[in-house]
């Protein structure tokens, strides 16, 4: 059986059950899955590929990829990741073809022409390129348009049977909200998610400004504790059933800056997003302005696009739909694993 070895940085939960998604179906393909990681989160699930863990070390991991001898590697590092450029350079040399796997370049700095440069090198090293989304093909050189495939960002939410939940009123009973309507905001809190825009939106309104993850400050807090229609409800585990209740029983998802992979989730329960244009996570693909949610200017904006939308119950259910379908037919883990399996058909035919 060939073995495909991805090399990653820290393994975040929400990629360990990606992950197990790319072992089962590369299994079925004939073909092993493991990663070599500098760190991985503890869960509480079951971890379907083997995962081995080492500090940064160069001659470490190229000793590891010798031992394994892959057919090919996913590399999912960033330049700061010291073994980068050694672990690209053996591979090269081993002829162990080479997948590059993240942005193209750093999108906070996409004008650090030292950065870039390296990064294009990398590029021309590989032997193919996996982006997030079609955004950041304009971030790689036309000679490796070649090279590149798109695996959609996404989580794998296989195991949620949706059936199972049907409390609406999930979000209301537990945390005594009284407000007819629920905008829900969930996630680690960061300034560029801009979690304070939303915190001046429908306050003393019948809508609740609902707040979840961990990173919050007093700021936004004491803000929090002095509008009756706001609610920070802490830091969610990552236990299936009660983020599930969360989502479900709220209206309309709103994270104002980089909305990142809970768009996802979103979706897949149906519930529309609204967050600013600009500059946005790859995963603003997914969302198209008056189809599946907004897209909006300014606060003002904001409000008056939610507001219209919550009081049209035949406008709201259509974009709920909408919504579900874009989760099944681009968001689904399955046409992010459809990428990878093409970039390594294609690579490994090729020497």
């Amino acid at each position: 059986m060939k073995k495909i070895l991805l090399v990653s940085n820290y393994v975040f939960h929400y990629r360990i059950k990606n992950y197990n998604f790319f072992h089962d179906e590369f299994k079925k393909l004939g073909y092993e899955f493991s990663v070599l990681a500098e760190d991985a989160q503890e869960v509480d699930f079951e971890v379907k590929f083997p995962l081995t863990t080492k500090k940064f070390n160069s001659l470490s991991y190229i000793k590891f990829i010798r031992k394994v001898k892959p057919a090919a590697i996913i590399n999912f590092l960033h330049l700061k990741d010291v073994i980068i450029f050694p672990v690209t350079y053996y591979c090269k040399l081993a002829g162990i073809p080479i997948i590059y796997w993240n942005f193209g370049i750093n999108t906070v700095t996409p004008d650090a022409k030292f950065k870039n440069m390296l990064y294009y090198h990398l590029h021309n090293l590989s032997n193919a390129i996996i982006l997030y989304s079609p955004l950041e093909k304009k971030f790689i050189k036309e000679k490796n348009h070649k090279k590149i495939n798109i695996a959609y960002n996404t989580l794998n939410l296989t195991d949620i049977d949706r059936s199972k939940f049907t409390d609406r009123n999930f979000l209301k009973n537990k945390y005594n909200i009284k407000e007819d309507y629920i905008i829900l905001f969930v996630g680690r809190i960061t300034r560029s998610k801009k979690l304070d825009i939303l915190l001046e939106s429908f306050r003393y309104k019948n809508v609740a400004i609902v707040v979840a993850g961990n990173g919050i400050n007093d700021m936004q807090l004491e803000i929090i504790n002095k509008v009756p229609n706001y609610y920070y409800i802490g830091e969610i585990p990552y236990d299936n059933n009660e983020i599930c209740n969360i989502f479900y029983s709220s209206d309309v998802f709103c994270i104002p800056g980089n909305i990142g992979l809970a768009l996802i989730e979103a979706f897949f329960w149906g519930k529309p997003a609204v967050t600013f244009s600009g500059r946005n996570s790859p995963e603003i693909y997914y969302l198209k302005d008056n189809y599946n949610g907004y897209l909006v200017d300014d606060l003002k904006d904001l409000e008056n696009k939610i507001t219209d939308l919550l009081d049209d119950p035949a406008k709201y259910s259509k974009m709920s739909e909408n919504a579900r379908k874009t989760y099944e037919e681009k968001a689904h883990i399955k046409n992010m694993f459809r990428a990878f399996n093409d970039a390594i058909n294609n690579i490994i035919n090729k020497n």
